[in-house]
């Protein structure tokens, strides 16, 4: 880990930033599809971003109505600065976005036992319609597969 964080609330990354990220955290996203990855980010109220200079290193992307329920997307930590606080930082940030929101997420495989560590409840009662269209590979094929992109993370 190199560089001062700074974490903004109002600092929209740029797509290829973005789809490096998520090849490098690895976040399972569409990241073949740079317009989808653009519209994704268009559509949510909520982006926050972490940088080590100009260097993307973190990112939360939700919705919010800003007064009751929220819903994180996507929280992405670049590999060399996770164990820091980046993550923690995202989410107590999401927190602070309106007064008395009650945030939920659906956790990746590889990140379920994350959550519980930094607080977050287990919530049994969920229930989820599936996307249709693109599903992603295992978490060992699309790092694979992107292994060029994540290396300019």
């Amino acid at each position: 880990m190199t560089g001062t964080l700074t974490f903004s609330l109002d600092r929209r990354p740029e797509v290829e930033a973005i789809r490096a990220l998520y090849a490098a955290s690895p976040l399972r996203r569409p990241i073949h599809d740079p317009e989808r990855i653009r519209r994704m980010f268009e559509g949510s109220n909520v982006v926050i971003t972490a940088h080590a200079g100009d260097r993307l290193v973190g990112v939360l992307r939700g919705w919010t109505d800003f007064v009751y329920d929220g819903y994180i997307c996507d929280l992405a930590v670049h590999p060399a600065f996770q164990k820091a606080g980046v993550g923690r930082r995202l989410l107590e940030l999401a927190k602070e976005v309106g007064e008395g929101v009650q945030w939920v997420l659906l956790a990746s495989p590889i990140a379920k036992d994350y959550y519980a560590h930094v607080g977050w409840d287990h919530i049994p009662n969920a229930w989820r319609f599936a996307r249709n269209g693109w599903n992603p590979a295992s978490v060992e094929a699309y790092q694979a597969e992107h292994a060029d992109l994540a290396a300019k993370a």
